[in-house]
């Protein structure tokens, strides 16, 4: 712990100090509560009970304070988690730092910085790992291509899961602005069913994986795509029911929006690249909706990813 000159400080704090700095919270001049707030964050976990309790006070000002500081204590430590994440795998694998849960923790730590309360990676995953269970056995002895219409199945077929008109554009335009979080964040995309490219794209993702197969993102303009991975590999299109689109039909939709390269738009995505794409949905989707701290912990990560 430091100090506000920046040299350790030898004491932690009295409870004390930490009520007083919380009265201090509630000050109406501005410097004297942006050295409170500083100096409770540089308390960090000693001061969090006190905020606790505060953020139940009965001063209005006092508790609208304390939970803000709360909140943002709180997207710090999901920013310090989703640094210590291991995205360094190319994206194919099922195995080592290839495995789905790194992926799907990335996933949850950005949902969490955009909303206070949701499941848990670990919550979310036995619920996808129920799925990949089920669709292990139908895939036994099953070639690559019967094993995608299984996936497509189950997901679409089954549990709902489609895209709806007016989500399928992620770009930063207009339909931006048609994008909620419930079609973003992983565990509403599984309760309503309908979700943006790259969410759909990121359930079918995990449950191949976990099924067993190898499978990563491809990223086209404005779109999303499953690459599974075999001798014959199969590119599945989620937001379409889970369809196989084939190499062809991936040139056509580059050629009707201006790409002249194929090839280069078609390769796979490591996970690291693979959150960045989903992160930058859930920016469009929180760019009038979210408070300006969680706003500010999105931009943090994206830059976390980039500079990777």
């Amino acid at each position: 712990m430091t100090s506000p000159e920046g040299s350790p400080e030898s004491l932690r704090p009295t409870s004390a100090e930490i009520a007083a700095a919380i009265v201090l919270l509630a000050d109406d001049r501005g410097p004297v509560q942006a050295a409170a707030r500083d100096r409770l964050l540089r308390w960090g976990s000693d001061a969090v009970g006190p905020l606790r309790e505060a953020a139940e006070a009965e001063h209005i000002r006092t508790r609208a304070q304390s939970r803000a500081l709360l909140r943002t204590m709180e997207v710090h430590e999901l920013l310090r988690r989703f640094a210590g994440l291991r995205l360094d795998g190319d994206g194919r694998g099922v195995g080592g730092h290839n495995a789905p849960m790194p992926l799907l923790n990335g996933a949850v730590h950005l949902a969490q910085i955009v909303r206070t309360f949701g499941p848990e990676a670990n919550e979310l995953a036995r619920r996808l790992r129920a799925e990949a269970r089920l669709l292990k056995k139908r895939f036994e002895g099953r070639s690559l291509s019967v094993c995608a219409r299984l996936l497509a199945e189950r997901l679409h077929g089954e549990l709902g899961l489609h895209g709806e008109p007016g989500l399928s554009s992620e770009s930063s335009g207009d339909d931006g602005d048609r994008i909620e979080l419930d079609h973003v964040l992983v565990d509403r995309v599984l309760g309503r069913g309908a979700g943006i490219p790259v969410s759909l794209s990121l359930v079918y993702l995990l449950v191949a994986r976990w099924a067993g197969l190898s499978a990563a993102g491809v990223a086209l303009p404005d779109h999303f795509l499953v690459r599974l991975h075999g001798i014959r590999p199969v590119l599945v299109d989620p937001f379409h029911a889970g369809r196989t689109v084939t190499k062809a039909d991936c040139a056509r939709y580059l050629r009707s929006r201006g790409y002249g390269s194929v090839q280069e738009r078609l390769r796979d995505l490591s996970d690291r690249e693979f959150l960045i794409h989903y992160l930058r949905g859930l920016q469009r989707a929180a760019r009038n909706r979210a408070v300006p701290e969680a706003r500010q912990g999105l931009g943090k990560a994206l830059l976390m990813l980039e500079a990777q």
